[in-house]
């Protein structure tokens, strides 16, 4: 009996061998943005005489997961986004996995809009990210009221949101020319 020959357009192409180095610039590359969140915690975790610093990182960390969740979805998996939010609970003593959600939402939201939104100008982008950056800070400060029992003031998470939204051009600006290395390099 002969095999089937469309049996083996369903086969995946075998790969020349990859030397480690190789391999481990690929990891690097795909893991940079979780590192760069993680790295942006531990910094703005430290007590720096900074003001604002409370509310600096979560825009970081909120701003970093959409661009990559809508860009490159590989850069920022939904486990390491997870991971993420975990790790901002541990660090800034809030309630566990309420970061967590914020931030797989966000993600969510990012891979939802990635195709509808990806041609459109970054103004209309940018939109749709200050929406979800405020949503996402209502959202946290109706948590943190709920788990508190206490009505608590609304300008902090208003500044939040608009730190994010404030953030999001020169995040990415710089994140779009590190995409833009990272594509050369792949391509290369």
């Amino acid at each position: 009996m002969m095999p089937d020959p469309s049996m083996r357009a369903w086969e995946p192409e075998i790969q020349p061998r990859q030397t480690i180095w190789h391999r481990l610039d690929h990891g690097a590359r795909r893991l940079l943005p979780t590192l760069f969140c993680a790295l942006v915690i531990v910094v703005l975790s430290a007590p720096l005489p900074i003001p604002g610093i409370a509310e600096l990182m979560p825009a970081i960390v909120l701003t970093t997961v959409f661009f990559w969740s809508f860009w490159r979805p590989t850069g920022m998996p939904s486990l390491a986004v997870f991971l993420l939010g975990l790790f901002m609970d541990l660090v800034g003593f809030t309630p566990l996995g309420v970061s967590a959600l914020l931030l797989l939402l966000v993600h969510g939201v990012g891979l939802y809009a990635r195709f509808g939104l990806m041609r459109l100008p970054f103004l209309l982008v940018w939109g749709v990210f200050s929406l979800v950056a405020l949503a996402a800070c209502l959202l946290q400060w109706g948590l943190a009221c709920l788990f508190r029992l206490t009505f608590m003031d609304l300008p902090p998470a208003l500044f939040e949101a608009f730190l994010c939204i404030g953030l999001y051009p020169p995040l990415s600006a710089l994140f779009s020319s590190i995409l833009n290395r990272l594509d050369d390099k792949e391509d290369a």
